[in-house]
């Protein structure tokens, strides 16, 4: 895994039902090698108020977690593309969030993008790592922020993830993210 926190801390330290697991049998079928399996079935990845939200068919489903917390879709089957096997995990935002079925890295797929198909995370652990900070950086709604406030935690947000993983900040998407974080 790229990320290397703490992450018995982080699983200990979060709200119940908001980390969201797969089930063994489909993290084997998407991690088959490696520690990713592993990972999204003992930590998995936040749900951040809705910042991800995990396809149904594959979740370990925790009663704590909120209902929009889970996505529901006629067909889960892996998508072929230019860039090898891609299964769908879930909802990035207002992106559909792949797993690359050779490598583990992660991709999304964002209708109002020009890009069919962005690497936007080295693994999972990445992703979960920067859904993670988001969440944890934003400021409260008591706070009133100004737009220096969402400039300071966007920097502190950066330096946290780039010091993992690069790709989040060199891709589209994100930088998209970041321009309608603070109305979100």
């Amino acid at each position: 895994m790229l990320v290397g926190i703490d992450w018995p801390v982080l699983v200990e330290r979060a709200a119940p039902g908001d980390l969201l697991r797969l089930r063994p049998d489909a993290a084997a079928r998407i991690w088959p090698e490696g520690d990713g399996a592993r990972f999204v079935t003992e930590v998995g990845i936040p749900y951040s108020n809705g910042l991800f939200r995990i396809l149904e068919e594959f979740a370990d489903r925790d009663p704590a977690s909120p209902g929009t917390a889970f996505e529901t879709w006629p067909d889960t089957a892996p998508v072929d593309t230019p860039h090898g096997r891609l299964q769908p995990l879930g909802v990035l935002f207002q992106a559909t969030v792949y797993a690359h079925l050779g490598d583990g890295t992660i991709w999304v797929s964002d209708p109002d993008s020009e890009i069919e198909y962005e690497l936007v995370h080295g693994d999972v652990s990445s992703l979960s790592y920067l859904v993670y900070k988001f969440e944890v950086e934003r400021p409260g709604p008591d706070e009133r922020p100004d737009p220096r406030d969402w400039a300071e935690v966007e920097e502190i947000v950066r330096e946290g993830m780039e010091r993992w993983d690069a790709l989040p900040f060199r891709s589209g998407f994100w930088a998209m993210f970041l321009d309608t974080w603070a109305t979100l």
